[in-house]
């Protein structure tokens, strides 16, 4: 069993998905749950500096966003399409010093690889005016 988002954007584990949000959260510098410091709650992720629920409603859906149902409409999906165009740079740094991942992130070409499935997914759906929708 496992998370699959329509338009192509994401197909894997529910904890690869998981481990993807983590990624993407640390190249900006932020932290998503599981946190490596205790201090910070488990049922909270965090952004970096210079990132917030209003300067970055794009990025907020992505972190906020179920990891096993429901869906995002159209417009927001050309949104987070374009918020994470702007850190795929960030994504790209932080695998050269991280690695790829494992399981089925590495098996589809690492974070980085991933990232580019989903914003192309959400440039999809967008582009369609169709849900995206995670099952």
């Amino acid at each position: 069993m496992g998370l699959t988002v329509s338009h192509g954007a994401f197909d894997g584990a529910y904890s690869a998905f998981n481990r993807f949000r983590q990624f993407v959260m640390k190249s900006i510098g932020g932290s998503y749950p599981p946190h490596k410091d205790i201090n910070l709650s488990e049922t909270h992720w965090y952004f970096g500096d210079g990132y917030s629920t209003e300067t970055h409603p794009g990025l907020t859906e992505f972190f906020r966003h179920s990891d096993c149902d429901g869906y995002i409409e159209p417009e927001m999906c050309g949104t987070i399409a374009k918020e994470l165009q702007v850190i795929l740079p960030l994504v790209i740094k932080l695998e050269k010093t991280e690695g790829t991942g494992g399981g089925h992130i590495a098996a589809q070409g690492g974070f980085v690889q991933v990232l580019k499935y989903f914003i192309e997914g959400s440039e999809e759906a967008h582009k369609r005016n169709e849900r995206m929708e995670f099952r």
